[in-house]
């Protein structure tokens, strides 16, 4: 009898616990959706909303956890995910690689496809594009294999995490120095030293968009909704100009987005972008060449390393050598030349650059030909501003798009440009108000999918 009691009295609490639980993620979740009701210049989210929104994994993400920690350096192979049983994880994952030609070579895609058992009715699928020297990884799971905000998501939406040509490799890099790295631009066989080069000199967004576009086409159906992280920021603006746009139904979301490099002109005098561009890029090497990334530039720009580092150490500095040692085998850490020029919309440059690509495609054995690669550049700040129904940027506090500018965050400032052009659509900005930086998916993934549910909730709503 007495054990009869203890066990309804666990049952009971437990019940208690799950229906509370439940509760306040809805609480949270309504004031998102009032907050976003009133159209305002930017919308802040207490840190105790933030706090209540997300919910947990099945098995607490233990099953990922354990793959990638057996695996060298964390790279574990995401096709192993698929012989997991889908009660375990919440959802049922697919890997997915798609060859495509660009420029008379062929390029390959990877994207991790994750589909709930219990999907929420309504809501569009989710592709997350990572920005530069990222990969998919990094919406996955975090520096130590914990669940990231992928897993989370999966139990309510579908999702598709993608990783550009190159950035990903099965088994991932292990040279130590990240210039000397070769991206995978083949998923299937290794590439020479010779042809990275002749690739990194024609990797324009164009190569990009068109096997983004291709990969979602192959693996989903119905409605999406594309985050573009970073550099990745790009693409969503990019695409809406594709055989994509119908399924995008003028929808936009924002995690660390910003806006494409159209407006960046715009955003400052032509004078101080042109000092910003020669500045920045009279350093790098040619466009052939890959630029690493470092510990140290991390950690110079506070955006980057912040309290809620899943890392730990005595300043940023010792944060960031945390986050590189532990992904120094899966995370590629370079990006090429083209790739940061045009996402700065650096036209000025194009004459050099067209320069730099016809040095670099010279008698080369691959059949490029550079009349073909130089009308394509700087696409991005040719990215459509108008045709859009409903956008929403969403910003930690940390990342540099919350910085303040003219009285509000620099988001804010790019949605505007949005409002003017597109009168009639419904545009947002919210920054949670909680210490997340530029990588909060990273930092606090549970409670950033409630608000990314949230958001998509809102998006899809009618009006």
């Amino acid at each position: 009898m007495g054990n009869t009691r203890i066990l309804t009295a666990i049952v009971v609490v437990f019940i208690f616990a799950t229906l509370h639980g439940h509760t306040a993620g809805n609480a949270s979740e309504e004031a998102i959706l009032k907050m976003l009701g009133e159209d305002r210049p930017y919308h802040v989210i207490s840190q105790e909303v933030f706090e209540g929104l997300g919910w947990e994994l099945p098995d607490n993400g233990l099953s990922v956890k354990a793959l990638g920690d057996a695996a060298p350096g964390g790279a574990f192979d995401p096709r192993k995910i698929q012989s997991f049983p889908a009660e375990k994880l919440g959802y049922r994952a697919e890997w997915h690689e798609e060859r495509y030609q660009v420029y008379g070579l062929d390029w390959e895609i990877g994207g991790l496809y994750l589909m709930p058992n219990q999907p929420e009715e309504g809501l569009p699928t989710l592709v997350i594009i990572h920005g530069g020297s990222a990969n998919w990884y990094e919406f996955f799971v975090d520096q130590f294999n914990n669940p990231g905000l992928g897993q989370y998501l999966a139990q309510k939406v579908p999702v598709l995490l993608l990783s550009i040509p190159g950035n990903y490799k099965h088994g991932g890099w292990v040279e130590n120095s990240y210039g000397d790295r070769i991206p995978a631009y083949l998923l299937h066989r290794e590439i020479s030293a010779e042809e990275a080069k002749v690739r990194n000199a024609i990797y324009t967004f164009r190569v990009v968009v068109e096997g983004v576009r291709r990969i979602i086409e192959k693996a989903t159906s119905g409605p999406v909704v594309v985050i573009g992280h970073s550099t990745g920021g790009e693409i969503p603006f990019l695409l809406m100009e594709t055989s994509l746009m119908p399924r995008m139904n003028g929808l936009f979301l924002g995690w660390g987005s910003g806006g494409p490099a159209t407006l960046d002109r715009i955003l400052s005098s032509d004078e101080a972008h042109r000092k910003s561009v020669f500045e920045r890029f009279s350093r790098y090497a040619p466009v052939q060449t890959l630029r690493s990334r470092s510990a140290g530039e991390y950690a110079f720009d506070s955006v980057y390393i912040g309290p809620l580092n899943p890392c730990r150490g005595s300043d940023k500095l010792a944060v960031a050598q945390c986050w590189f040692r532990q992904e120094e085998r899966r995370r590629p850490q370079f990006k090429q030349k083209l790739q940061d020029l045009e996402h700065s919309g650096a036209e000025e440059l194009r004459e050099q650059v067209a320069v730099e690509i016809r040095k670099a495609l010279e008698n080369n054995q691959f059949g490029v030909n550079p009349g073909e690669v130089i009308p394509d550049l700087f696409s991005t700040s040719r990215a459509p501003l108008t045709g859009y129904r409903k956008m929403l940027w969403l910003i930690g506090k940390l990342d540099g798009h919350a910085r303040m500018r003219e009285g509000i965050p620099g988001d804010a400032r790019i949605a505007n440009q949005f409002r003017t052009r597109n009168p009639q659509a419904a545009i947002r900005v919210a920054l949670f108000d909680v210490p997340m930086t530029h990588y909060g998916h990273m930092e606090r993934p549970k409670e950033l999918a409630g608000g990314m549910v949230a958001a998509l909730r809102w998006l899809t709503q009618h009006p």
